[in-house]
């Protein structure tokens, strides 16, 4: 119960922080005023969340321990997951959402227009920065920084978040589509974490296929969608070595999905990076998704995230209790 109620709590805190941004955003005054300042700050909070987020996973001694004992398991469950994911995001994109890969209409002028000039908005310069925050993060956290301080950066990535999102839906409000965007994306947006769920549920179990924990376990921990803190508590009871798999999937789950997003929306399409995250995309990868794509795209990755996350702590009771 008290799980479900923190869970409830943090999702009206990012809402009301994005919605809150996204008033400010729309109203003329801000919007009429040139911001160049708004996309640095972004860049910055976004560092300064990674790179606390590396020092509170190399500091962690379960996750250290984890990579040797476990990380092959962990890694096939995670980018098998990952696959299905996008390969079931693609399809649901393509034949029943019937946009193109810039999440606009197919046929539409905008899209012909984005197609002929041969880009969007995905920037890989993003991913040496990222790739390079989460190591120096995670290497200063296993030999530099006391325990001590590193026990504060769940503080940090929380106020680094708060400013994250409000900043996103700053964003969203300058732009000036915000409703249109909604309204285009309609109902069928509820279709994404229905798709991002079998694509890793399905492939997850493929995995285990492959391996000596078996189908049934494998599933069980690609169930967490990303949600390390939760997950592995909830598959504690029932088996250790399956939470501590599911406690480093999720985990490779995130640090690859902030990673491997700028491509995916480079060379295969805006609406499927929303599929790499799973949970986190409504919350610690939202300004990621939003930064390697455009603002219409967090109505996807942030409406997904808040359904996967409010799914797990039902999934995975359900899964283990077959």
């Amino acid at each position: 119960m008290s799980t479900t109620l923190g869970t409830l709590v943090n999702l009206a805190i990012y809402i009301g922080l994005v919605a809150g941004g996204a008033v400010i955003g729309s109203r003329k005054a801000v919007r009429s005023r040139p911001m160049p300042w708004l996309s640095r700050l972004q860049f910055l909070a976004l560092m300064i969340l990674i790179v606390s987020l590396g020092v509170k996973l190399g500091s962690n001694d379960e996750v250290i321990a984890s990579l040797g004992q476990i990380g092959l398991a962990a890694l096939l469950i995670t980018v098998l997951a990952m696959a299905g994911s996008i390969l079931a995001l693609f399809l649901l994109r393509r034949f029943v959402l019937k946009l193109d890969r810039w999440a606009l209409p197919l046929g539409s002028a905008g899209g012909e227009a984005k197609a002929s000039a041969g880009q969007g908005k995905a920037d890989n310069s993003l991913t040496k920065w990222i790739v390079l925050a989460v190591v120096l993060g995670m290497l200063a956290g296993y030999f530099v920084i006391p325990d001590a301080v590193a026990a504060y950066c769940g503080t940090v990535i929380d106020f680094g978040l708060y400013l994250l999102l409000f900043l996103v839906g700053v964003d969203m409000g300058r732009q000036g589509t915000m409703l249109a965007d909604i309204k285009a994306a309609g109902w069928k947006v509820l279709l994404v974490p229905v798709s991002v769920a079998a694509g890793t549920l399905g492939c997850a179990a493929l995995a285990g296929l492959l391996l000596p924990m078996g189908v049934k376990d494998a599933v069980a921990a690609s169930a967490g969608f990303g949600w390390y803190s939760l997950a592995p508590t909830l598959l504690a009871p029932y088996s250790l070595s399956v939470s501590a798999v599911a406690f480093l999937s999720n985990v490779m789950r995130e640090i690859f999905s902030i990673i491997a997003i700028p491509f995916v929306a480079k060379y295969l399409g805006y609406v499927e990076c929303a599929a790499l995250p799973g949970a986190a995309a409504m919350d610690t990868v939202l300004p990621v998704v939003v930064g390697a794509t455009h603002e219409r795209i967090a109505i996807y990755s942030f409406a997904s995230g808040v359904i996967l996350s409010l799914a797990v702590p039902i999934l995975v009771p359900a899964i283990v209790a077959l």
